[in-house]
């Protein structure tokens, strides 16, 4: 449940992680009444609740007449195409299903945030359409630039940020550092989590596994951090589900500490500067053009250098 200890301050405003106790595919309604006992005792003014789970917490507040705030940064119509979902022909009934208690939301909560431009058309109402950004400034962006998790070394290194899934192109970058470290020493350093133990096994069997760093779920700061101390970023993500149109973060994370990237080929990704591309966009199924373009990255630090300008 809440955790006192977790009582902190950002801004102005106290942050207090809730606790959500079950797991299964009935945690919706099982976490309810927890939650909702969570929220009772605190009182909040405004309650911002994110992604499909907070569903029935989200109508409930709302019955008893409490400000809420619904905001979600995936599209759920098409988001459990990619989730291990038994019987498959499930996955449509559950993405109807959510879609239908999200336009149900949409229209009883003071506001309903979006990250991807279609979701507007979907939600309606009183949706606000405001795409992912990179925190720019403040206590974490602070801390970010006076830690150093690792120190700036002489071998280069990739570096990919976020949920690690066959779909997020995890194997496909064990595939790629594996090819690089046969012709010079290059890492990839890996933050974040792997979607599941048999990936995990899978991933840690591959003969490109030797050459990561492995970081686990690490702070925000810590992880801007570990992207200010490396070389090239990457984001290949399949083009399944949503990931086409949505507003990836990672990217302008990358362009924040000015590390170029190789990322999926995307036009909701593509990003213009006035001096030139901060990056290289390639179709995520061609692995010699992954390798090729990451390659050219590491080969010329001039252009890592214009590219991060």
């Amino acid at each position: 449940m809440v955790r006192q200890s977790e009582l902190a301050s950002y801004l102005g405003m106290q942050v207090i992680t809730a606790r959500a106790r079950f797991r299964s595919v009935f945690r919706p309604i099982l976490n309810l009444p927890g939650l909702f006992l969570q929220v009772w005792r605190l009182q909040g003014d405004v309650y911002i609740l994110c992604n499909p789970d907070t569903i029935p917490l989200a109508l409930l507040l709302r019955l008893i007449g409490r400000k809420v705030i619904y905001d979600t940064h995936e599209d759920f119509s098409k988001r459990p195409q990619i989730h291990a979902i038994s019987p498959a022909w499930l996955k449509p009934v559950v993405a109807r299903l959510i879609t239908t208690f999200e336009r149900l939301l949409a229209r009883t909560a003071s506001t309903v945030i979006v990250t991807q431009q279609q979701q507007t058309t979907s939600l309606g109402g009183k949706t606000l359409y405001q795409p992912n950004a990179p925190l720019v400034d403040g206590p974490i962006v602070d801390a970010a630039r006076a830690s150093k998790v690792v120190p700036k070394s002489d071998q280069l290194s990739l570096i990919y940020v976020g949920e690690m899934t066959h779909y997020r192109g995890l194997i496909a970058m064990l595939d790629l550092i594996e090819k690089i470290n046969e012709t010079r020493p290059c890492c990839l350093r890996l933050v974040g989590w792997i979607d599941s133990e048999d990936l995990r096994q899978q991933a840690q069997d591959h003969a490109g596994w030797k050459f990561v760093e492995d970081y686990g779920t690490v702070s925000h700061a810590d992880t801007l951090s570990l992207i200010s101390q490396s070389d090239v970023g990457l984001a290949l993500l399949d083009a399944v589900a949503d990931y086409p149109t949505t507003s990836i973060t990672k990217l302008f994370e990358y362009m924040q500490f000015g590390v170029p990237f190789v990322a999926s080929d995307f036009p909701a990704w593509r990003v213009s500067t006035s001096i030139g591309p901060p990056g290289i966009y390639v179709n995520p199924e061609a692995q010699e053009e992954i390798l090729s373009s990451s390659q050219r990255l590491l080969d010329d630090s001039s252009l890592r250098s214009a590219m991060g300008r």
